[in-house]
């Protein structure tokens, strides 16, 4: 019977439970999932707004790369466990430290019980603050803008 955790490769990170044998195999779970839980968690804790934007050639490299999770979660797979690095925008009158702490925890409790993996830090970078009206999600679209008949 294994107990250990094995990295593989840096795209991803293969847990192997403690009950498991070597007869039923490994599983292998991909920075994607990682980052998908790491999203939608952090996302839910009061104060953070979004992701901070990536630049075009950012988005394009991570298309070459066949990478679908963007920069603004850095997944650093270490053999003692994950580190991970977020770049976020949070609402302006939160307050930083609380709201850090809370996303701190919420991903290292999330990432361990959807995965088994440890994670042993997570970083925080303010990228910015804004006023929850200021989202680009609020912004009005182009046909919005363009009367209609032209």
């Amino acid at each position: 019977m294994k107990s250990e955790k094995e990295v593989h490769n840096p795209q991803s990170v293969t847990v192997v439970p403690i009950n498991s044998d070597e007869e039923n195999g490994f599983v292998q779970i991909s920075n994607n999932v990682i980052a998908a839980i790491v999203r939608k968690y952090t996302l839910g804790v009061d104060g953070v707004i979004r992701f901070a934007s990536q630049s075009i050639m950012d988005g394009l490299a991570d298309i070459l790369s066949r990478r679908s999770y963007e920069r603004s979660i850095v997944i650093d797979l270490k053999e003692e466990g994950a580190e991970i690095t977020l770049t976020l925008i949070m609402r302006f009158g939160a307050v930083i430290p609380e709201v850090s702490a809370e996303v701190q925890n919420i991903v290292k409790e999330k990432v361990k019980e959807f995965t088994g993996y440890d994670v042993i830090k997570v970083n925080i970078n303010i990228a910015e603050l804004e006023e929850e009206d200021d989202s680009p999600e609020d912004a009005p679209t182009v046909e919005a803008l363009v009367p209609e008949g032209h």
